[in-house]
């Protein structure tokens, strides 16, 4: 990496830092709201539990460990995280932000100041570095720079971890660093880092299939070579026996408190899928909050609406994992539409859904910049809105608008300073305006056809933000707007889970450009 790039690197760093530390001074979830106080009681709640208690209790119901005041139902390594930073509070602030039962609902400003910090903290050694590294190693021909902003920039990871309080930012920043060692070949580096994400986060199941079926594709089938198909077979059943063995030794070090009995272990498990809790939660912008406008489906039984759930889940998803293992060449292009295509499905079909899962279909969206500028753009753009509710509910419209308005208006600035001198071969990227939009497209008339239809888009969300804050909603329905936003944005993910799956299969065989392992020059990878 040259001294341009690593200054580069450092100012966005700085400037998405400095727009976090601006979020993070305002409002956030359930304050001064009792009893239960919101996420960010319960990520306190979890250091309080997990330092004062034995590891053996941290999941069960005690008298010291009320389950129903936020107990803990994230995997394993969230709960260590928790332990790690509730001893940082302890040893530098003493037992008021731990005490076990008096610290609850503790809302002073020291107290804001650390926990903020804490998501500060990641974001600035792990979440920014590893997008930036990932998208070094993920692109195409267009405007580094613009891309690099936009993905560290993005509104909703940032108004969700440093707004509204949560460590998004751990788990899918060891998803990003994941992606990376698979399409750079460093397969079972990449199967660790993917379960070390899918134990901090079980949400990370969203991710879990276009893994599996690149693995099983890169083991089995692999580039075309001169061994016999028997040679192939033993070599691809070792391959599957080294990953096999990762995810195992990988888990079973994680789980390791929990692996003595079958009763603990069971209780981990009931805690991280707590199916009880129903098939959505509040206006959550998928399809079956829509279908519950008009046939209330939390009138059917939990155990049934868990396995339509199922079936339609696996309906969506599977036609996309099934061609990412069947296709001709091993494809690190694919394997990124199947990301955001399986994500996206799960969001919009899966059991238990909450508005904050769609940052998990926002991170490789974020990685298709480069393949899908306007396309992920525009959906990055429409995530965000559509937990406006949420963020409304949590005093964050304001930090919304002004990031809003920071990444439209991201493009135009950089076409601004974009040298005049650039090589045709690489394309503007000033999303809103150039033709040469659609990867290995320069068809003027489709691309003014997506620019259109996303100006369009932007009055629709412009109108219902107008509506949301200042026309009071009809008495008899108090929920319209949430729900109007809710059922715009669905309507929105649907169309994109088309067309991301329509450009999976159907988008040739376009090359993902990656950074070779150790040195050498670039090269492109099928």
């Amino acid at each position: 990496m040259d001294g341009r790039s690593k200054t580069l690197w450092f100012a966005l760093a700085a400037g998405a830092i400095f727009l976090r530390a601006t979020v993070s001074l305002h409002s956030y979830s359930g304050q001064n709201r009792p009893p239960m106080y919101g996420d960010y009681e319960a990520q306190r709640h979890w250091q309080e539990v997990t330092v004062n208690l034995p590891v053996s209790d941290w999941y069960r119901n005690t008298t010291d460990n009320d389950l129903l005041y936020w107990g803990l139902d994230y995997p394993p390594l969230t709960a260590y995280h928790s332990y790690l930073v509730g001893t940082w509070a302890r040893r530098t602030h003493g037992e008021a932000f731990v005490a076990l039962h008096t610290s609850r609902g503790i809302g002073t400003e020291e107290h804001k100041h650390f926990m903020r910090n804490t998501v500060l903290l990641v974001d600035a050694v792990l979440y920014i570095p590893a997008l930036l590294f990932a998208l070094h190693c993920v692109r195409q021909l267009v405007s580094e720079e613009l891309l690099l902003a936009l993905a560290v920039l993005y509104p909703g990871q940032i108004l969700i971890d440093n707004g509204h309080f949560q460590f998004n930012n751990i788990s899918l920043a060891l998803c990003a660093l994941a992606v990376v060692a698979i399409v750079r070949k460093a397969t079972l580096l990449g199967a660790m880092l993917f379960c070390l994400a899918l134990n901090y986060k079980q949400m990370e199941l969203y991710h879990a299939l276009p893994f599996f079926f690149y693995l099983l594709r890169d083991c089995f089938l692999g580039e075309e070579d001169n061994r016999t198909a028997g040679r192939k077979l033993l070599a691809g059943v070792r391959k599957l026996s080294l990953l096999g063995v990762t995810v195992i030794v990988t888990f079973a070090i994680l789980w390791l408190p929990w692996l003595g009995s079958l009763e603990s272990l069971s209780q981990v498990v009931h805690r991280i899928f707590p199916v009880a809790r129903g098939v959505f939660e509040d206006k959550v912008s998928n399809v079956w909050c829509l279908v519950n406008v008009f046939v209330k489906l939390k009138n059917f039984p939990v155990t049934t609406m868990a396995l339509v759930c199922l079936l339609c889940t696996a309906l969506a998803v599977l036609p996309s994992g099934l061609h990412l293992l069947l296709q001709r060449t091993s494809n690190a292009r694919s394997f990124l539409y199947s990301l955001t295509v399986t994500a996206l499905g799960f969001f919009l079909f899966s059991f238990q859904v909450h508005e904050k899962s769609i940052l998990l279909v926002a991170l490789p969206a974020v990685l298709l910049l480069p393949l899908e500028p306007l396309a992920s753009y525009w959906f990055l753009q429409m995530s965000t809105f559509s937990m406006l509710p949420l963020l409304h509910k949590d005093g964050l419209t304001g930090a919304y608008l002004a990031l809003t308005l920071v990444t439209l208006t991201l493009p135009r600035v950089a076409a601004a300073f974009e040298p005049s001198n650039r090589s045709s071969a690489c394309p503007r990227y000033d999303t809103l305006h150039v033709g040469q939009l659609l990867r290995g497209s320069v068809d003027r008339t489709r691309a003014i056809v997506f620019t259109t239809l996303f100006y369009i888009s932007l009055v629709g969300q412009g109108a219902l933000l107008l509506a949301f804050l200042y026309l009071p909603p009809p008495s008899r329905l108090p929920f319209l707007y949430p729900l109007a936003i809710s059922a715009y944005s669905c309507g929105h993910f649907v169309l994109f889970f088309l067309y991301f799956n329509y450009r999976q299969m159907f988008s040739g065989e376009a090359t993902v450009t990656s950074q070779p392992a150790k040195g050498g020059p670039k090269k492109k990878r099928k």
